[in-house]
């Protein structure tokens, strides 16, 4: 049976494979949207959300001055931190913050590792 084990806050830390449950986890059957960064609501799985304010806050300054900087003369990243900025509620699993967030590491703006740490996974 696949369990997802879940912190104190609701996220997903990690899955696992076992028959008995583990301690705080939850049944996360195929098909569940269940995935390490997830939150569980008591019904189901979903996305992460921040404040656009807490959003952009999770990003160092340099990386955030890097994208700014970067936004002057590219118009995908400047598309990307104006709809950021428009947002009142940044999802972790919204197509345009997962494309955005994968446009910042293929312009060498952030890593792989620092993407996925700043969505929460």
């Amino acid at each position: 049976m696949r369990w997802a084990v879940i912190n104190e806050a609701g996220i997903v830390t990690s899955i696992v494979e076992q028959d008995d449950p583990p301690a705080g986890g939850v049944k996360a059957p195929d098909g569940s949207g269940c995935a390490v960064g997830k939150v569980w609501n008591g019904w189901g799985f979903s996305g992460q959300r921040w404040a656009t304010y807490d959003f952009l806050n999770r990003f160092t300054p340099s990386e955030l001055s890097a994208c700014l900087a970067s936004s002057a003369t590219d118009a995908n990243i400047l598309k990307f931190l104006t709809l950021a900025n428009a947002a009142h509620e940044i999802s972790s699993d919204d197509p345009v913050t997962i494309l955005g967030m994968d446009y910042l590491v293929a312009q060498a703006l952030l890593t792989q590792g620092r993407r996925d740490e700043i969505l929460g996974a």
